[in-house]
């Protein structure tokens, strides 16, 4: 098999994406269906106008999520077996159109990375590759985060004749959140099985008042299973 032929088949789109989006825009009791079919209208304009229409459609999930983030790209197949799926975060769905739109094109960027192009490691996922594709379509990314620095007038312009307006909620009246970092925190204990949990990086000078030993961050304490999330759990 060639390797243009292996990309083709990489970027075909599933039956399941198609029968996904044809029962959100038909779901009316569902108070995302609206939102949702502008959103899959919207990426199929965005992959036309930006990457040559090679993508193959998403499965665009939105519901609520973690505060620290507006969407993501979930890589490889989903929960339900499904390929390309991105979420959008609808606790961030009082911003305006124009910025959740933005949102989108950062996510598709990571699908045509996937399918197209290199993908950074785990502490760089937003890799340069990430920030020039960023920058041809209209908006300054920084490495390493992702973080949009700057959206640039012509895509304000181009979203806004396709619908997303930069000056209209996504939701009227919906509060605005701000994106939280999590914040880590990893466990200490005593002799006695008392358990503090401390922010990562910090050390804990302190002593157990029922067994009066010192809280301990020993080697075999050091599983990655036992760091929390805070924004996980304060946000769920």
């Amino acid at each position: 098999m060639t390797e243009a032929m292996q990309r083709d088949m990489r970027s075909k789109t599933e039956p399941l994406i198609h029968a996904i989006r044809a029962h959100e825009q038909g779901a009316r009791d569902w108070s995302f269906s609206g939102i949702a079919a502008r959103m899959n209208r919207l990426y199929d304009q965005l992959n036309n106008e930006f990457f040559a229409g090679k993508l193959p459609k998403a499965l665009i999930s939105i519901g609520p999520d973690l505060i620290m983030r507006y969407g993501y790209y979930h890589v490889g197949r989903d929960g339900i077996g499904a390929k390309h799926r991105i979420h959008l975060n609808s606790r961030h769905f009082g911003r305006s159109e124009s910025e959740v739109g933005v949102t989108l094109l950062h996510e598709m960027i990571h699908v045509y990375q996937h399918l197209f192009g290199h993908v950074g490691h785990r502490h760089r996922y937003h890799n340069r590759e990430f920030a020039d594709i960023a920058a041809t379509v209209g908006f300054e990314a920084e490495v390493g985060t992702g973080v949009t620095k700057q959206v640039s007038g012509w895509l304000s312009t181009k979203l806004d004749q396709l619908g997303f307006s930069a000056f209209d909620e996504m939701i009227p009246d919906l509060q605005a959140e701000p994106i939280r970092k999590p914040v880590r925190k990893v466990m200490w204990k005593c002799i006695c099985g008392q358990e503090v949990w401390v922010e990562k990086g910090e050390c804990l000078d302190a002593v157990c008042k029922t067994c009066h030993s010192a809280f301990e961050r020993p080697e075999e304490l050091m599983d990655p299973k036992e760091e929390i999330d805070l924004a996980v759990a304060t946000a769920a």
